[in-house]
């Protein structure tokens, strides 16, 4: 298993990609927090995972609350020994044009986005130096590297996540921590459930392959930025949208 012995936190995890990711890892080897806004969601996920709650675990955080992200990743590092992985996937997505959006909701969604992966990020960062070492794994979006029909507000936000990544892989490299960000095409989630045929079919358009992007392709992709096999691989983004980005 990839992942044996690891621990992983994964936020945004009571739906989604999320849940994937965390399943994946779990599958893999790894003790995982699922951390979701949604407490419900998380510790139910946890428990489909691992009934005995031994290498799985649930908790209601928000990424946007310094304080308790700062307290979660205190009690996941008490519970389980230590924090290996950390994989920022929690984000919202905004909607309407430009015309119609407003300041509030273009800096809410980069308040849960940026703002939101830097907290968390911030948090881990001083557990990963003190065990040597760390990965850290951002989800972007391909709309943060070409042109996309999306809200402004979202894309600007998963730039910024590109962004956070490449720097944080510069100033945390030193200290034997590696970030890295996966930036997914259109994937069936419950997120993009709620577009239109129409303009689901505008955001896939281009694709080489046949099927839609699913969760656990992402997931596969972050269990190679968070396994050994990259462990010379820091600063990257790593594109998972069936081909999209070539058109």
């Amino acid at each position: 298993m990839e992942l044996e012995g690891l621990v992983a936190v994964v936020t945004g995890a009571g739906r989604g990609i999320g849940a994937a990711i965390a399943a994946r890892f779990f599958a893999e080897g790894a003790a995982v927090a699922l951390w979701d806004v949604d407490g419900a969601s998380a510790d139910a996920g946890a428990r489909r995972l691992d009934p005995a709650q031994t290498r799985a675990a649930g908790a209601r955080v928000d990424v946007t609350d310094e304080a308790g992200v700062d307290r979660a990743i205190a009690e996941t590092a008490k519970r389980f020994g230590r924090v290996d992985v950390l994989v920022n996937n929690a984000g919202i997505l905004g909607l309407g044009t430009t015309a119609e959006m407003t300041v509030d909701a273009f800096e809410r969604v980069m308040r849960v986005n940026v703002t939101g992966v830097f907290i968390c990020c911030r948090a881990v960062a001083p557990v990963m130096t003190r065990q040597g070492r760390g990965k850290i794994v951002n989800i972007s979006s391909l709309s943060a590297r070409t042109g996309r029909p999306v809200p402004v507000n979202y894309a600007a936000s998963k730039g910024a996540v590109v962004s956070l990544t490449q720097t944080l892989a510069r100033e945390l490299g030193p200290a034997g921590i590696y970030v890295n960000a996966i930036a997914p095409g259109p994937i069936a989630t419950e997120m993009t459930g709620q577009f239109t045929p129409e303009f689901y079919a505008r955001l896939t358009a281009g694709r080489a392959t046949r099927r839609d992007g699913t969760p656990e392709d992402v997931a596969q992709a972050a269990v190679y930025l968070a396994s050994a096999r990259s462990d010379w691989v820091t600063g990257v983004v790593l594109d998972v949208n069936g081909g999209i980005l070539m058109r």
